[in-house]
This record gives structure tokens, C-alpha cells and sequence, in this order.
């Protein structure tokens, strides 16, 4: 679970990147409708960061993620069947940093794992390759 401190860093970093005032809420819904059939205008990386942390646990497995953006936006509810934008959300999550996979307890049924947010690692997108 998240410290109360990371919580916060999560909240001001996102609150920075929407340009969002105090009070506002952070989330998918904080964000502008586009024009009716157009893609959203924010990078993946950012959506999924919304996306994660609107959630009530603050984590959501890859399937989650997907239905959170496709209940938020036309543009990807239309795509459903498109494998090019889930490849891209797959992408992100594996490339950058600020996102951290964490196993499903075994008491959990389901499959797959979570993704969370993880301020600690830094914004980047060079993470250790794996061999």
C-alpha cells in the first residue's frame, strides 16, 4: 500500500501535468472531452497514470486499464477490437519508470497483475532490460 507521502507526490505530480487547481478532482474525468470520434489530446503515458490513480485501490490489472479508458473516451470504446493502442498501453508500462507491476495475491481470483504508480523511480523511460 501506498505511504501517505507517496500518495501526496502522486496527487501534486498529477495535479501539475493537468494543470489542475487545489480543490479539483485528479483523475480521467478531470480531462476534456475531445471533438466527437477524435482521439484524446494527452499522451498514453498521461492517461494511464489518470486512469490507475482514479481507482479506488489506486492499481489496476492491463484489462482494467483498457475498460477505464474505453468507459472514458468514445475514441477507444470504438477501437475495442484494435490491437495498435493496447500494444502502445502494454508498451508504456513495461518502458517507463513511474509504472510498477505487482503480483496479484494468490487469495485474489483473476489473472494477471497490478500496475501501479511510482513516483520513487523517477518520470523516465529507461528501465533495466531484462535478459
Amino acid at each position: 500500500m501506498l505511504s501517505d507521502s507517496e500518495l501526496a507526490d502522486e496527487t501534486i505530480h498529477l495535479r501539475a501535468l493537468l494543470g489542475c487547481p487545489p480543490g479539483a478532482t485528479v483523475g480521467l474525468a478531470a480531462l476534456a472531452d475531445p471533438l466527437p470520434g477524435e482521439k484524446p489530446n494527452y499522451p498514453l503515458p498521461t492517461l494511464i497514470k489518470l486512469a490507475i490513480y482514479g481507482s479506488p485501490k489506486r492499481r489496476l490489472t492491463l484489462q482494467e486499464i483498457y475498460q477505464t479508458l474505453e468507459d472514458r473516451f468514445e475514441w477507444f470504446r470504438v477501437r475495442t477490437d484494435e490491437l495498435s493502442w493496447k500494444n502502445s498501453i502494454r508498451h508504456n508500462l513495461s518502458l517507463r519508470k513511474c509504472f510498477l507491476k505487482v503480483q496479484r495475491p494468490i487469495t485474489e481470483p483473476g489473472k494477471g497483475s497490478y500496475w501501479m504508480i511510482d513516483l520513487t523511480q523517477g518520470e523516465g523511460n529507461k528501465r533495466v532490460r531484462k535478459r
